[in-house]
């Protein structure tokens, strides 16, 4: 049988145990509480670290930046002024030669077609696989009452073709539009030298612009280019066909 004294022993052992285990927990807090300051202090170092390193990224970056910038602005203002550089030379260089050709004293174009276009525009027509006998500068067609309504630089022509030739120092695309429209009225003017030909058409000049050379074409025009400096011409002829009005 137990006595009181064993039972006042046991309660004596379970009062020390008592005491280690709460001993024991608390020492496990603090050493938590411990690991949780030193994890935040880490953790805390960390951002800082972090943020310090994102600060100096971006400072970077920024500066990388900037200098490029600078450095694509320093190109794109060489680009720009080498290309006015070579602009204004072509510009300059196209002024001399159209003054060479029709003069400070305004020659018109019936100067520039007497000049360059006739003394050798018949013979590259009829190797482009025609036959014009005929050639007529300033061609003109009158209505009843004597005004003019219609007229034309330059004009070909044989038994079965008739070809109306524009001519300007700068042809552009309203002077091929121009034209068109000229050959739509020429088609309704009633005569009988007319009424049983095909009418082609070309243009002509000592500047062309790329739009204007490009619709001309599309229409089976013939492009005629005046080379500067000389009273040759070089004739393009369209490869889609010629137009026929």
């Amino acid at each position: 049988m137990t006595t009181m004294a064993m039972l006042e022993d046991i309660v004596a052992q379970l009062g020390v145990t008592m005491k280690e285990l709460a001993e024991t927990h608390k020492e496990t807090e603090r050493s938590m509480a411990k690991s949780r300051e030193e994890a935040e202090r880490a953790m805390a170092k960390s951002r800082e670290e972090t943020e310090r390193a994102m600060v100096k990224i971006r400072e970077e970056t920024e500066r990388s930046m900037a200098k490029s910038h600078e450095e694509m602005e320093r190109s794109m203002a060489k680009s720009r002024e080498e290309t006015e550089r070579i602009l204004t030379a072509k510009i300059n260089g196209l002024n001399e030669t159209v003054d060479k050709w029709i003069g400070y004293t305004g020659h018109s174009i019936g100067h520039i077609v007497e000049m360059v276009l006739i003394p050798g525009i018949k013979k590259k027509m009829n190797e482009c696989g025609h036959d014009f006998y005929t050639l007529e500068p300033r061609k003109q067609y009158y209505r009843k009452d004597g005004n003019i309504f219609m007229k034309f630089d330059l004009f070909l022509e044989n038994d079965e073709e008739v070809m109306a030739i524009e001519v300007k120092t700068r042809l552009s695309v309203s002077a091929v539009e121009n034209l068109l429209k000229q050959l739509q009225l020429l088609r309704k003017h009633k005569s009988e030298k007319l009424n049983d030909k095909t009418i082609l058409a070309a243009v002509a000049g000592l500047s062309i612009d790329r739009d204007a050379r490009e619709m001309a074409l599309r229409l089976g025009m013939y492009v005629i280019e005046m080379v500067e400096d000389t009273k040759n011409i070089t004739v393009i002829k369209p490869v889609g066909g010629l137009g026929k009005w």
